[in-house]
């Protein structure tokens, strides 16, 4: 499909069509069935090695279901309620004046939200957050300039560097809509699609200045792959080429061939790194261009040979750092690096993109949210003994209140505020993707459903996905169809599981492991068919710096939790008396080695399943069902770090030098629990081994 110019009669004439069928649109969102006719799968790349399903194929059973119920019911619905920029009308009215503060970033952190609340709406079939959502989205897409423009008048000519970022984040929010299979995602997706194109092809601004601007290609190409229309890819191909040829700064990514190819740590901050690492692959799955893959693959090794934490997330605070218990990172690289992660995944079709995700969310996300949704932090840390609004102790932003837990923990710069909504939506809509046999493949865990068209024939199959992952190693796949049909299924085997086991209706069955961690049943699948794989879980100890250990288990890092004391605060504008922010401070010890003998690992370290309980499965999060006890000693002189200029503001500090320290006597077993399940938390340990054994 292309667009042609119009006259202005018509162009007139077409505007008022849209408004009233968005107005009226509304009225089909009381159905949570599938629209007759509907399509069931995104769009897919060219040179894609698998292919996402349409948002609202998959959607998340158990646990998660829960959790993500909890997270619109609280924040999700409620931040527009509770906090600047959230409670002012970005993308729904205020467009024209110049904002009281910060530039253009309330339409970013607005879009952040309408992103993130979108695509929850859609994976749970919220219609009342999904109205919500609409009021900016359907704003947006009936106050258009003549000239095709979308967006705030502020923010149309260059006002800064980063005029078209908030574009960028906002045009996310309208792509799940227009891909999504559920009739709450009106406005239709032609509707989205021309005007978005429109926008593109008419804009005079400059998208490869060396700044976040060049993040649009990411929406070009989601143009470009509905309409064919190569204006959008020479458009997107151009501005990347561009791009390259500007001096790199640390704002703008320290994206250059220079440095990328010569794998050096990065210089750069860790958002704009993500968001515009993701570029040259999303230009690979549209072109097929090997130079654009090469580069990506590049970029990404330099975090994972440079900067990762142990949750799953690169060190980031802003900036890219080091690996230290005490380097931290924001929450918005969790939701902008899981996302950048799955084009990835879709270029190469490679398991480890998947294993990398699902570390992340199932670690650094959760611990960086208050288990009730209501509040999350700013900056999180692998070692966090308190979080106040004094104890940042990241040396360039210390003491600034990023992190205590609050509903919007960054007040002038609220980004994480709403880029948090998008995480585990977005975990849900890549669970499952299409593969290029006609098959599908589950990349991602978790009690869920998918329903999606397999086979040469194009049949309609469901599959039923029950498990307690990654909390248990065993899931269970029942296929649900009509009669029996034929396809190749693909199941994700993790890279930390060495001895994987697939039975088929209870007997051991035979599939394909490929080189790219899955393995491959292709069978004759009869109504009812029940796939189990079991994924055994091993204990597992990691090494980090200044004599560090962590422990882990399949998909799981494990935490000393440390008891809190909260104490609740209300800041006008930012919070309400229902919405607090909160600070936590240790009310246990917290000053524990792990001494083990590495020889006896699996002797030392005990795996405690819990008796299960009904609020268990509910959350387990807040009642973990599996726990690790091991062996540890206490650190005399391991204590809260003071501010020497002002002894009563207190941060986390490092590992102590055992050279130094005394190392207590006494042997005692310490319980350890998800990282995910922590707010305060011991994760890497002094370890005590070698000279330093009882």
């Amino acid at each position: 499909m292309k667009i042609g110019p119009e006259t202005a009669e018509n162009e007139v004439n077409r505007r008022e069509f849209i408004r009233l069928a968005l107005m009226s649109s509304a009225l089909l969102a009381g159905s949570s069935q599938l629209l007759e006719g509907e399509k069931t799968d995104s769009a897919s790349p060219d040179y894609a090695a698998m292919s996402f399903l349409a948002p609202g194929a998959v959607q998340p059973e158990g646990w998660l279901r829960k959790y993500m119920e909890k997270q619109a019911a609280q924040l999700g619905s409620n931040l527009p309620k509770v906090s600047y920029p959230f409670s002012s009308a970005y993308w729904s009215g205020q467009e024209d004046a110049e904002p009281t503060r910060n530039r253009w970033w309330p339409w970013e952190q607005m879009a952040y939200w309408i992103d993130g609340a979108s695509r929850l709406a859609v994976v749970l079939q919220d219609e009342q957050l999904m109205a919500q959502v609409r009021t900016s989205i359907d704003y947006t897409l009936t106050h258009v300039d003549a000239d095709g423009y979308l967006g705030p008048k502020y923010l149309k000519s260059p006002a800064d560097d980063f005029h078209r970022w908030p574009h960028t984040v906002l045009f996310r929010s309208f792509a799940a809509l227009g891909d999504a299979q559920s009739p709450l995602a009106v406005p239709s997706r032609v509707t989205i699609v021309e005007e978005m194109q429109e926008h593109f092809l008419n804009d005079t601004a400059s998208y490869s200045k060396p700044t976040r601007n060049i993040t649009n290609i990411e929406a070009m190409l989601w143009c470009y792959g509905h309409t064919g229309d190569s204006r959008l890819l020479a458009l997107a191909e151009k501005a990347w080429q561009e791009y390259l040829k500007f001096p790199s700064d640390p704002e703008t990514g320290d994206l250059t061939p220079l440095r990328v190819y010569a794998n050096t740590p990065i210089l750069a901050h860790g958002v704009t790194y993500a968001e515009i690492m993701k570029l040259p692959v999303i230009l690979y799955l549209h072109t097929g261009k090997d130079e654009y893959l090469k580069f990506a693959l590049a970029a990404e090794r330099r975090i994972f040979d440079h900067h990762m934490l142990i949750d799953g997330i690169a060190s980031t605070s802003e900036d890219y750092r080091t690996v230290t218990s005490l380097d931290l990172h924001e929450t918005c690289d969790i939701a902008d690096q899981t996302w950048s992660w799955g084009y990835m995944l879709a270029a190469t079709g490679d398991s480890i993109w998947a294993d990398r995700v699902e570390r992340a969310c199932f670690n650094a996300a959760p611990g960086a949210i208050k288990n009730d949704w209501k509040a999350v932090q700013y900056f999180s840390c692998p070692n966090q003994f308190l979080a106040t609004l004094t104890s940042n102790h990241c040396l360039v932003h210390t003491g600034n209140g990023w992190m205590a837990y609050q509903p919007n923990p960054g007040e002038g710069t609220a980004c994480c505020g709403g880029n948090v909504h998008r995480i585990f939506p977005n975990y849900v809509l890549r669970m499952w993707t299409k593969t290029n046999d006609g098959g599908l493949a589950a990349v991602l865990y978790g009690p869920s459903k998918v329903n999606a068209t397999v086979g040469t024939e194009g049949r309609q199959i469901e599959i039923v996905q029950t498990t307690n992952y990654p909390f248990d190693e065993d899931i269970h796949f029942k296929i649900n169809t009509s009669t029996a049909v034929t396809f190749p299924l693909s199941l994700r085997v993790p890279d930390w599981c060495g001895e994987p086991r697939l039975t088929v209706n209870g007997h051991v069955a035979s599939a394909t492991r490929s080189d790219k961690g899955f393995l491959i049943l292709r069978r004759r699948f009869n109504p009812g068919d029940q796939v189990t794989l079991t994924l055994p879980m091993k204990v597992a100890v990691s090494h980090w710096p200044e004599n560090g250990m962590g422990i882990e288990r399949g998909p799981l890092v494990y935490s000393l939790p440390i008891k809190e004391n909260w104490k609740s605060f209300v800041k006008p504008t930012y919070t309400t008396a229902e919405f607090p922010g909160w600070e936590a401070t240790p009310a246990s010890a917290w000053n524990y080695g792990i001494a083990l003998d590495p020889d006896k690992l699996t002797n030392e370290i005990e795996v405690e399943k819990q008796p299960s309980t009904q609020s268990q499965a509910d959350d387990p999060w807040a009642n973990p069902p599996i726990k690790l006890t091991a062996p540890a000693r206490k650190i005399e002189g391991w204590d809260l770090l003071a501010n020497p200029d002002n002894p009563s503001q207190k941060f986390t500090p490092c590992l102590p030098d055992l050279h130094v320290s005394k190392v207590g006597e006494t042997f005692e077993r310490v319980t350890l629990v998800p990282y995910g399940s922590t707010q305060l938390r011991v994760t890497i340990f002094p370890a005590l081994w070698g000279k330093h054994e009882g």
